[in-house]
């Protein structure tokens, strides 16, 4: 569905006008887990992180208006659903930011790509770098004399068949958080995500009614407890 004008401002008018309880009711439908430090939420499809430049609807905001002190820590594209984690103070949000910069969280995605990948012991990796390209926007493209490393391990985990077509289950290790890393390395190596409105175009967006990538489980250390912790989302795809 493109994108217009009109819909922009439809959805932001009925943003406003949803009740506290609507929030509320949402922050709880999609929590995981939550203490007095996190918030571990199964952000849905098709839902910014944060809000754009025009568009005024995003997980964030809508957390913010169920607690107000909700600190942004990561973000997963538009399209991308499941697992995040949110700060409930500034000593968490920082501590965990840290993380992320440090590498320490184990993030494994799922994904639906198009064909059979085929891959020595069932696993590979991608290691090549991703940058925006603005003449293409909003796509992102890999670039090797780009200066910031992508890098992302996968593993194969089953092949199957949609409608007739060759497609395989991967299970996605990204070692980098570049934007659209994962969607861009898979279409580097001609294997697209399935059902992508931005990279995948005829049979491979056709065979499924949206993006199949989904953030399925998170690790890392509690910003408090200092122990390890980890926590999981159903593939809904």
């Amino acid at each position: 569905m493109a994108i217009t004008q009109e819909y922009i401002e439809q959805q932001n008018l009925q943003e406003q006008q949803y009740s506290q309880t609507f929030f509320k009711e949402f922050a709880d439908a999609i929590t995981v887990f939550e203490d007095e430090d996190i918030w571990i939420v199964d952000k849905p499809a098709g839902l910014l992180s944060v809000d754009g430049k025009a568009l005024k609807v995003s997980l964030l905001s809508r957390l913010e208006r169920a607690n107000p002190e909700v600190k942004l820590i990561h973000r997963l594209d538009m399209d991308t659903s499941g697992i995040m984690i949110f700060g409930k103070n500034k000593a968490a949000q920082s501590h965990i930011s840290k993380q992320f910069i440090e590498r320490l969280p184990q993030k494994q995605y799922q994904a639906v790509v198009m064909g059979t990948l085929a891959a020595t012991e069932k696993k590979g990796k991608i290691d090549i770098p991703v940058r925006y390209e603005p003449t293409l926007k909003p796509r992102h493209i890999t670039d090797p004399n780009w200066s910031k490393q992508a890098l992302t391990q996968y593993e194969v985990l089953h092949h199957e068949l949609r409608a007739g077509n060759a497609v395989t289950r991967v299970a996605l290790y990204p070692v980098t958080g570049r934007s659209h890393q994962l969607r861009v390395h898979m279409t580097h190596i001609g294997h697209v995500i399935i059902g992508d409105p931005i990279y995948a175009e005829g049979t491979p967006l056709t065979l499924a009614p949206r993006l199949c990538l989904h953030a399925h489980s998170l690790r890392l250390k509690h910003p408090v407890l200092n122990g390890w912790m980890e926590w999981q989302s159903p593939v809904p795809f």
